[in-house]
């Protein structure tokens, strides 16, 4: 048996909750509300959990989100916590305060290609400033409103993508990688679907040169990023899905994953997906996941259309060879919604699959 008794920092509210987060399914396995705390009258909170002999455990104090993770004091980033079960224990631990720099946001970016400022949020992970020397892989996502903050958020309802890569790469089942969301603008459609038979006012084409020349360049100056396309990723949903396979398509130099999460496959009637066969060398040195909910249409004829299309280039995939769930991914979600909370859901599926963990020679 192995007692904790948390002691918090004066400014801790009576009605505030106490987690910890950890290894294994006693603590939750890493998700930042793992395991609630009892809230005792001298202020401290506590727990008993029963734990093998022999068990070895990492864990942190949290007030239930990766932002609100315990730390050092000064802001300063805590290492986890380390426990080894060689009898009954009695953990008495302080928290000197709360809170993670994991979000770093980078407002009015301009581009000398399209006409709107635009905000770009980089998520930072784990250690990312206790290992000075360390550099990472970089996913770049569209829709960058929607995918850290509610206040920002469609509806309010984020993708809380950091809060999903946070608890998947403490498990350590992801590399530790940053993510950057690019936010859109009222030009949103036409940056992200491109025609095939567009004037020369390509916005498309614009948005991608806005990523390539312009937003890549500043992230690797200003961050320790990993910078060939076998560390390089771009993804998005609906519309945002769609333009990341393009990019691949046109830049395969520069990414070489791909997430594109309920892909607008329809559009420009469907001239992405006839034209595959034409020009299929980018796939071979692209890793793609590909997914659509089994929901997504106003109608019930619309939801069967979108799994139908999305099928199909998933079929076109393996006729070229490649291999689901080696070279690509591709997955139906049967009660999968056309929605911010759908795709949070599958979102550490994603990482998994794109920035798998190095095996060890």
């Amino acid at each position: 048996m192995v007692e904790f008794a948390v002691r918090v920092p004066e400014e801790m509210q009576p009605v505030d909750a106490v987690f910890l987060a950890g290894d294994g399914d006693a603590f939750g396995g890493w998700r930042a509300d793992g395991l609630r705390l009892d809230r005792w009258g001298d202020g401290s909170y506590r727990t008993r959990l029963d734990l093998p002999l022999g068990a070895h455990c990492r864990y942190l104090v949290t007030r239930g989100s990766w932002r609100g993770v315990e730390n050092e004091g000064e802001g300063r980033e805590r290492l986890e916590r380390e426990l080894r079960v060689d009898g009954p224990l009695s953990i008495d631990l302080s928290v000197a305060g709360w809170g993670r720099d994991s979000i770093r946001y980078h407002h009015d970016f301009h581009s000398h290609h399209l006409v709107h400022n635009r905000s770009v949020t980089v998520y930072l992970p784990p250690h990312y400033d206790r290992e000075p020397s360390r550099r990472y892989p970089v996913l770049y996502m569209h829709d960058g409103q929607n995918l850290f903050d509610a206040e920002t958020a469609f509806a309010g309802n984020p993708w809380n993508c950091d809060e999903v890569a946070e608890r998947v790469i403490r498990a350590g089942e992801c590399e530790s990688l940053i993510i950057v969301g690019v936010g859109n603008t009222p030009d949103r459609l036409r940056e992200y679907g491109p025609r095939l038979h567009e004037t020369d006012d390509d916005l498309a084409q614009r948005y991608g040169r806005l990523l390539v020349e312009e937003v890549k360049p500043f992230i690797d100056a200003a961050y320790r990023t990993r910078r060939g396309p076998e560390s390089t990723g771009v993804g998005g949903s609906s519309m945002g899905g769609l333009i990341s396979l393009h990019l691949c398509e046109w830049y395969p130099e520069v990414f070489g994953k791909c997430a594109a999460m309920s892909p607008s496959v329809w559009w420009d009637r469907e001239n992405f997906a006839r034209n595959v066969p034409a020009n299929p060398r980018w796939l071979e040195r692209t890793r793609v996941w590909l997914d659509m909910g089994g929901l997504e249409g106003a109608t019930s004829a619309g939801m069967r259309s979108n799994l139908r299309r999305t099928r199909r280039l998933a079929l076109q995939f393996r006729h070229l060879g490649l291999k689901n769930g080696e070279h690509f991914r591709y997955l139906e979600v049967p009660n999968g919604r056309h929605n911010e909370r759908d795709w949070s859901r599958r979102f550490d599926q994603v990482l998994r699959f794109l920035f798998p963990v190095p095996k060890v020679e």
